[in-house]
This record gives C-alpha cells, sequence and structure tokens, in this order.
C-alpha cells in the first residue's frame, strides 16, 4: 500500500531526518512516495532519500504559484498514485492536505508549538495569524500526532486540542559513540581538533530561540575554557555576534559552519550543550545522546523530556544563565566519564530509537483499515 509523505522540500536537517527514520523503517506492506511542494534550495536531503530507492517526485512550485497550481497539482496526483495513507509535515503540505484530500486518511506531524516557533521567525502579527491558520488545518486530520508530549501538552492547554503523540526519535546505529579511543583520536586529528582536552559542542541555527550566546558566554565563566574547546556547528544570522561573543573571552571557540559529517564531530567530541528557549524534540540532542556524550541543556520542558528517561545521562541548567551552564558544566566534569557516557548511549536505544518511531507511525497508518 502507498504512503504519500507530503512536505515543502527536503532540506537537509531534524524533519528530513526524522522523515527518512520512518521510511527506512517500514514493513513490506507499506511502499513510500515523497512528494515535495516546491523546488530544492540549499543544503538538500533529496540525494540520501533517492540513493536509499525512495521515490521521490516534485510539483516543482514555488511559494506564490503554489496558491493557485498546487492543489489541482495535488489532487492529480493522488488520483494516479491512490494512496491509503497521506502523511503531511509543515504547515504548507497540512494546509493543502486538510483543504484538498478530504476523504484519505491524514496523518500530520507536529514538529513544534507554533505560536512559538511562528512568531519567533516572522513576528507576533504574522505569526499569530499562521499559527491559527495551521492549527485550524491540523483539526481537520483524521490523526494529527505531537512529536512529543511537551507540544502535546502545550495544544492541550491552550487550545483544548490533544493530538496523539510520537516522540522522535534517531537512528541508533549512526549515531554510536567511537568504537575505540584510537578511532576518536582519528576523527580528532580530522577535524583539527586537540587530542588531549575535553571537546565541547553545540549544533544548531544560530539564531535567537537556539541562544548560542548563552552557550559561549557559560563555555568562557566555567574552567573548561582554560582547558577545553568548544566547536558551534552550524549558520545562521547570529553568527558574526557569536564570533564577537567569543572572541571577548579567553577560551577556544570554534565555528566550523554547516557540515554534513555531524555524526563524525560527534564521535569526536566529550559533551554536548544546548541552551535552546523552545524545542519540539531536539535532534541534535538524541544525536549527541545516541553518540553517548553527556548533555548539558536549558532546563525547558523537551529537554526535561528526554532527561526524565535518563537523569544520569546529563544536567539541566537555568534558561538564558550563562553562569548555571558554568556551574553544570564543573559539576558534569567532575562526575565518571565512563558511567555517564553510558547512561548517555541507553537513553537512545531503549527509547528514542527510529525503529520505535516508525512502528508506531505504523501503527496509526493501520488504524485506518476497519
Amino acid at each position: 500500500m502507498n504512503v504519500l509523505y507530503l512536505v515543502s522540500r527536503l532540506r537537509a536537517g531534524g524533519p528530513s531526518n526524522q522523515l527518512r527514520n520512518i521510511v527506512d523503517n517500514l514493513d513490506e506492506q507499506w511502499d513510500p512516495v515523497v512528494l515535495t511542494l516546491s523546488p530544492e534550495e540549499g543544503a538538500t536531503a533529496r540525494p540520501e532519500f533517492e540513493k536509499a530507492g525512495i521515490p521521490v517526485h516534485s510539483l516543482g512550485l514555488s511559494r506564490y504559484a503554489g496558491l493557485v497550481l498546487a492543489p489541482p497539482r495535488l489532487r492529480q496526483f493522488c488520483r494516479a498514485l491512490n494512496p491509503a495513507v497521506v502523511h503531511s509535515q509543515g504547515i504548507r503540505p497540512d494546509l493543502l492536505s486538510s483543504l484538498f484530500l478530504a476523504g484519505r486518511f491524514r496523518v500530520a506531524t507536529i514538529r513544534n508549538y507554533a505560536f512559538e516557533d511562528f512568531r519567533s521567525k516572522f513576528g507576533t502579527v504574522q505569526g499569530t495569524l499562521m499559527a491559527w491558520l495551521h492549527l485550524t488545518a491540523l483539526k481537520r486530520m483524521e490523526a494529527p500526532v505531537a512529536c512529543s508530549e511537551t507540544v502535546q501538552r502545550k495544544l492541550v492547554e491552550h487550545h483544548d486540542f490533544a493530538p496523539a503523540v510520537v516522540q522522535n526519535g534517531v537512528e541508533a546505529g549512526t549515531y554510536v559513540p567511537a568504537e575505540s579511543d584510537d578511532k576518536k583520536r582519528d576523527h580528532r586529528q580530522d577535524l583539527n581538533l586537540p587530542l588531549d582536552r575535553p571537546v565541547f559542542i553545540s549544533v544548531g541555527l544560530l539564531i535567537a530561540r537556539k541562544d548560542p550566546k548563552c552557550v559561549i558566554r557559560g563555555f568562557h565563566r566555567s574552567s573548561a575554557a582554560n582547558e577545553g574547546v568548544l566547536v558551534m556547528l552550524g549558520d545562521g544570522p547570529l553568527l558574526e555576534e557569536c564570533k564577537r561573543e567569543a572572541e571577548a573571552g579567553a577560551g577556544d571557540v570554534r565555528f566550523p559552519g554547516f557540515v554534513e559529517n555531524v555524526a563524525v564531530y560527534l564521535q569526536a567530541a566529550d559533551y554536548f550543550i544546548s541552551a535552546s528557549r523552545s524545542e519540539g524534540l531536539p535532534n541534535t540532542v538524541m544525536e549527541a545522546l545516541g553518540a553517548g556524550l553527556p548533555v548539558l541543556l536549558s532546563n525547558i520542558p523537551s529537554h526535561r523530556e528526554i532527561l526524565k528517561t535518563g537523569a544520569q545521562a546529563g544536567r539541566l541548567f537555568e534558561l538564558e544563565d550563562p553562569s548555571g551552564l558554568a556551574r553544570s558544566i564543573e559539576a558534569l566534569l567532575s562526575e565518571d566519564e565512563t558511567e555517564l557516557r553510558t547512561a548517555a548511549r541507553a537513553v537512545v536505544e531503549d527509547h528514542f530509537n527510529a525503529n520505535r518511531v516508525s512502528q508506531e507511525y505504523q501503527e496509526i497508518y493501520q488504524s485506518s483499515f476497519p
């Protein structure tokens, strides 16, 4: 039976990774087909999907052309494919599915709380309008699904809307610890990282919601600034501000930019930091845990949701509190690293693995049949 996965684009990053997790672990009864609304721009995951044998098609429409042309072309595509399930993610795919694909079994993955995410991206007025449109579309779906208990809780509390929950996960066989100390040293040599100093890593867009400057300030205020290195993977509008922040302190802070070998960087590192102000259920944290990295996380609901499955895997610090982060770094450095790394890996193996995610979605797909 065909399952149509409807997305805006296959941008390299978290949502595309989560989609791969689902389709890579599908049982034989399901045949995945991906349809994008717009042409790819920038870093794209499309070649990886195609390399894995997953059919990828595109309507090839810009945002504005899609307002007129997407509905009839989407209907035509669905008539030809006749999918048993349409699974969308993102505001444009969800709106189109809710308005123009009635009569089909529609699943929608809710990857963030739109009233926070859209407002931070587009401003209060436009963001609020977009969030209400998205919420209205989701309520029309047969099976809306939140990616975390945190997102579901916010929707229930503020909008009396209770989607199902399928927590995000990562490929436990892709994000793994380095197979030996020698391999870890090899990775560090390849990445031009120090061989005998603690390496802290933070991964994500350099935007206000991620609060990368808090990460840098907290690192600077800890003893790790004297003996370690902080790697800030990612790019974004705050890059230059972050570089100035790094230069203002005495620590070694590096900015490799956007990289494709995130898993290798994680295997080369010792600790992971996220100071994010808001998340759905962050892939980067779970990827770091899969690589066996103890985590230092801002005290927000989604981070608490992850660590409640393995409290020994890391520590929380208060939001927007560099001094609190510095204290957490000091505390983590004093603990047994082997026990921390074992606890971190167990969180992914036991709870946040990709196969579990796919199986739970397949149960939802199956529920559409009598």
